[in-house]
């Protein structure tokens, strides 16, 4: 009887032993231990492949062992338990699409425009066929306030209008900005969205600074430029500012005539472009205005 080549299962199985009791077979050569992760990914599995374009990005993983891993040559090395307070981005925007779409970030091109009115200079982007203001608006009107919170830290949270200041308040009874520009409309709205991929990729307009961290939401990455701080708002019963370090919202000229406006905003605790029926007409909110390219 021919004798069978047993010695060649010894690998294999030595190979799915270890596979079994640790999470890698080797150290990489580079040290990853300072270093944070990028991303968060819930199990083993959503792990992308680690080829080139993945080399040296570190992932945390939820649901195995709480631990984080690098990719380093080919291979998803274990670097150990850890914990974050931090939201991190999902790992799935590693895919082509998600780095697509944050590469068209990088391209995106910023102006400056000037307000005649009184000459102030604004940055602003160009998203698409539209140019977005990367800055709130500056504009005085008689009943426009400033919040005393952004002076006291030199940031530009520009000032603060009622609805029907930022809709009428120039002298001619048009939108508060700058002449050429308007409120953002629905379609506004709808192509900033389209642009970002998602109300869920908020957090790209976000400032890198001021907001205040969550667990349950990534940091701000101002990707576009837009820079939008979370400078809060205040209501017209209140003779304060709330909401600095966790919330902003602007102005849009879409009114359902029950002295309510929808707004867009972003929050500290999601990374939500958030569209919201209700705010009244007499709070006090930024501007960002937008004109056609």
């Amino acid at each position: 009887m021919k004798k069978k080549n047993t010695y060649l299962l010894f690998p294999v199985a030595l190979s799915f032993l270890l596979a079994c009791s640790a999470d890698v077979g080797y150290a990489p050569d580079k040290d990853y231990s300072g270093q944070s992760p990028s991303y968060n990914a819930d199990e083993l599995g959503d792990l992308p492949d680690c080829d080139s374009k993945h080399e040296g990005m570190v992932v945390h993983v939820d649901n195995y062992r709480n631990k984080d891993y690098a990719c380093s040559e080919g291979y998803w090395v274990a670097l150990g338990e850890s914990s974050t307070d931090k939201k991190l981005p999902d790992v799935h925007e590693t895919s082509d699409d998600a780095v697509a779409l944050h590469e068209k970030f990088k391209n995106v091109e910023s102006v400056q425009i000037l307000d005649t009115r009184d000459n102030k200079v604004y940055k602003a982007i160009v998203l698409g066929d539209l140019v977005w203001m990367a800055e709130n608006l500056d504009y005085e009107t008689r009943y426009s306030r400033t919040n005393p919170q952004c002076e006291d830290l030199g940031i530009k949270c520009g000032r603060y209008y009622m609805w029907d200041d930022a809709a009428y308040g120039n002298d001619d009874y048009s939108s508060v900005c700058l002449p050429g520009m308007r409120l953002p409309t629905e379609e506004d709205v709808d192509k900033l969205v389209e642009f970002i991929g998602g109300v869920s990729n908020g957090y790209v307009l976000k400032s890198k600074s001021y907001w205040e961290e969550s667990e349950d939401a990534p940091l701000g990455t101002d990707e576009l430029g837009f820079n939008a701080y979370p400078a809060g708002y205040k209501r017209s019963s209140r003779n304060y500012f709330e909401y600095f370090g966790t919330e902003t919202v602007f102005w849009t000229d879409i009114s359902n005539g029950y002295h309510s406006s929808l707004t867009l905003s972003l929050y500290s605790h999601n990374s939500i472009l958030g569209t919201n029926w209700g705010p009244d007409w007499d709070n006090y909110m930024n501007v960002r205005c937008v004109g056609d390219l």
